[in-house]
């Protein structure tokens, strides 16, 4: 009963069912990703000016969406398809780490020695604008987050412009 040949044969069918089973396994597992958040901040209208508030940025299959934490700003909420951005921009700027009045203010703390350095000490702050046809997203991204959310965007096919900053 216990043919060698037999017993190979076992073995070739059910190695190729395990192999087959972890290819349909981990195909439907690629095909559904769930959606991805990270912390941002967004750019909302409050009275004459402009403010800066805590926000979700989600990405699914189809789109993103932009969600602020506070609940004021709940009607400022901006979902977008991926089909339908025009234009992405990434941009950064340059400030110094510390302001003259925190540099006064370090200086008178810590010491004057100790303050210079931070006057020389520039911090970026990245941003990303997204257009479509009618409705724009002006975005705060992270230091630690804003390449991610670049090659989300790339992935799923929107062309993300890299703007310099001029003359420096």
């Amino acid at each position: 009963m216990n043919n060698p040949l037999s017993t190979a044969l076992m073995r070739q069918i059910v190695s190729a069912i395990v192999v087959v089973s972890l290819f349909v396994v981990t195909s439907a597992f690629a095909q559904s990703k769930a959606p991805t958040t990270y912390d941002v901040e967004l750019v909302v209208p409050e009275g004459k000016k402009s403010v800066e508030t805590d926000a979700d940025i989600t990405f699914t299959e189809t789109g993103f969406k932009v969600v602020p934490d506070k609940a004021k700003y709940s009607d400022q909420t901006k979902q977008f398809l991926y089909t339908d951005v025009k234009q992405a921009d990434h941009s950064f700027s340059k400030k110094p780490m510390l302001s003259g009045g925190g540099a006064i203010a370090t200086a008178l703390l810590v010491g004057f020695i100790f303050a210079i350095p931070f006057l020389f000490i520039k911090k970026k702050k990245h941003w990303m604008t997204v257009q479509t046809e009618k409705e724009f997203a002006v975005i705060k991204l992270g230091d630690q987050n804003f390449r991610p959310i670049i090659a989300e965007f790339e992935t799923r096919g929107v062309k993300v412009n890299d703007l310099k900053e001029e003359g420096k």
